[in-house]
């Protein structure tokens, strides 16, 4: 029986991976193996000044996965994806296998996030325009979310709350920094579109899979109706999802 592809979950800006902890449960009841870790951005008090710290984590977690030689699945949430565009050129699969080494990446699989091209930050996708739902410490380092409301809008308010609860800070400067590369030209992507997503709207996670496929990247779109957090209000879809990419017919 073949080895199931091993799946590393990339919190997104201000998320921890506690925000996953259901779909890790339910991921490993189905036989996978899961990386995941807080980026050095999130939640720091000495918070990164570019975008290289939280690079080096993610590539870490890929190195981590790949082993011996595994496949490996990598799930980028929201701000994620340009920490992960940014570093995982030559650890796809083929990629490596052209350079005689085992294992990879056989797929990205972008969860409501950020698939930009080379040189572009998150404050360049959002038209440099600073969400209400900001806070920016005067003269400060951090960001933090104000608005449970942005992320959870298909949770009740309970829940809303016990989530928003867990996040943290953010590197503000991290949101300014390009990204320094495109692995998702490479890497052939998956991409779960949220409909009804606060944080980035649908129309806009139209227009990133749309400039994927104009640059000849290689991606597949799937829709739900949900929110910025679709690993919490449906998690069962989601790790289908996962599972799909990971190449199990579910």
């Amino acid at each position: 029986m073949a080895t199931k592809p091993q799946i590393v979950l990339i919190p997104g800006a201000w998320h921890t991976p506690a925000a996953f902890s259901t779909i890790i449960a339910k991921l490993e009841e189905a036989g996978y193996t899961v990386h995941t870790r807080q980026l050095p951005s999130v939640g720091n008090p000495k918070p990164p000044t570019d975008l290289s710290e939280d690079i080096v984590a993610v590539q870490d977690l890929v190195t981590e996965a790949i082993g011996d030689g595994n496949d490996v699945v990598v799930v980028p949430h929201s701000w994620a994806g340009i920490v992960a565009g940014s570093g995982l050129v030559g650890y796809g699969k083929k990629q490596r296998e052209e350079n005689g080494e085992k294992g990879g990446i056989v797929k990205g699989a972008y969860m409501c996030a950020f698939i930009v091209p080379e040189g572009v930050s998150l404050m360049d996708a959002i038209q440099h325009q600073i969400p209400e739902w900001w806070t920016i410490e005067v003269c400060g380092p951090h960001s933090v979310a104000n608005d449970p409301n942005i992320f959870y809008n298909d949770l009740s308010p309970s829940e809303q709350q016990k989530y928003f609860a867990l996040i943290k800070s953010h590197a503000i400067a991290t949101k300014y920094s390009k990204s320094t590369a495109a692995s998702w030209k490479d890497i052939p992507t998956t991409y779960l579109l949220c409909e009804d997503d606060n944080a980035i709207p649908a129309f806009a996670q139209d227009l990133m899979t749309g400039g994927v496929k104009a640059m000849g990247g290689e991606i597949e779109v799937e829709r739900i109706k949900s929110s910025h957090s679709p690993y919490l209000s449906q998690p069962d879809v989601v790790v289908g999802w996962i599972r799909r990419a990971a190449g199990e017919e579910i």
